[in-house]
């Protein structure tokens, strides 16, 4: 699927994330259209940050927005994720984009029990 049809699809108005070489496209993408504009589009320092600023604009503007990132990332989002976005909290919709990296034999040490 091409990028543009991609995000055509989301349909959202705002991006923030850390980028990504296996999410090149879309990071192309978003910086060809919008550049770094806190209106559209944010790169931050880590995803938490990320979070955050989803978070921000999903108050301020009432849309939903997304969050790309690649999955080593995703502990940084968690606490964000679980204490901020949660739909005990305050409910906020967000759409995120998450780049694979590596293969499921690499997690077989954790499954190994020694």
């Amino acid at each position: 699927m091409k990028v543009e049809k991609f995000v055509e699809i989301i349909g959202a108005d705002f991006y923030t994330g850390v980028p990504d070489s296996q999410l090149k496209a879309l990071c192309n993408y978003l910086m060809n259209t919008y550049g770094i504009d806190p209106q559209h589009h944010v790169i931050a320092a880590n995803e938490g940050n990320c979070a955050a600023l989803a978070a921000g604009y999903h108050l301020a503007a009432g849309k939903t927005p997304v969050v790309y990132m690649q999955n080593s990332g995703v502990g940084n989002v968690m606490n964000p994720a679980a204490s901020l976005l949660n739909d005990k909290v305050y409910a906020i919709p967000v759409i995120f984009i998450i780049g694979w990296r590596g293969f499921m034999t690499n997690l077989s040490i954790f499954s190994r029990g020694k």
